[in-house]
């Protein structure tokens, strides 16, 4: 009952963290040069289908249930490769709306993302996919054996009406790679 209870202030305080950085992040996002870099929480305008993401180069390996993720339509685990870099993983939780997105994706999102996430799905409010949230992490000693796991997305993004977690050593990282696929999603007009 205990780790019930400590598991549920964890999504609280997770929720209102989340609510936090997005006031923070949308008084940050006034205006500003096109040069900036992806910004983590944007709207396009356009709503993202789940047709578009299968019309980009993505690769979808699972499609994921979405029992346990609020206001979710559709999730898809896999991968994007970019002008022949490495494969990159993602995590992209649809939604019908911005709006939705943002106000019941964001803590779910930071639960499963950066050096806090929750890894365990015995801990873990969205248990469906939290295997592949993860790595081994450490070199051991001499290179063997690895010294235990850690979280395989650095940050998350959520354009539109999707969240992307984004595969990155840390939230920089993350939120480049996220811009990666919002650019497939829907190309930059060049100016």
């Amino acid at each position: 009952m205990a780790q019930q209870i400590q598991a549920r202030l964890r999504s609280f305080s997770s929720a209102i963290i989340g609510m936090l950085f997005v006031l923070i992040s949308a008084s940050a996002c006034g205006g500003g040069s096109s040069d900036q870099l992806f910004q983590q929480i944007s709207d396009p305008g356009q709503t993202i289908t789940v047709d578009t993401l299968r019309s980009t180069t993505f690769k979808e390996s699972r499609e994921y249930s979405v029992e346990g993720l609020p206001g979710a339509t559709y999730v898809s685990y896999g991968f994007l490769r970019v002008g022949g870099r490495d494969p990159y993983e993602y995590e992209i939780r649809f939604y019908e709306s911005h709006r939705l997105a943002v106000e019941l994706g964001t803590a779910l999102a930071i639960e499963g993302t950066g050096k806090t996430a929750i890894l365990n799905a015995d801990d873990a409010t969205y248990k469906e996919g939290v295997k592949n949230r993860r790595v081994i992490i450490g070199s051991g000693v001499g290179g063997g054996a690895r010294s235990g796991i850690g979280p395989k997305f650095g940050s998350y993004a959520i354009f539109g009406n999707i969240v992307m977690l984004c595969q990155g050593s840390d939230k920089a990282q993350s939120i480049e790679r996220c811009g990666l696929l919002a650019n497939e999603l829907i190309p930059p007009v060049a100016e």
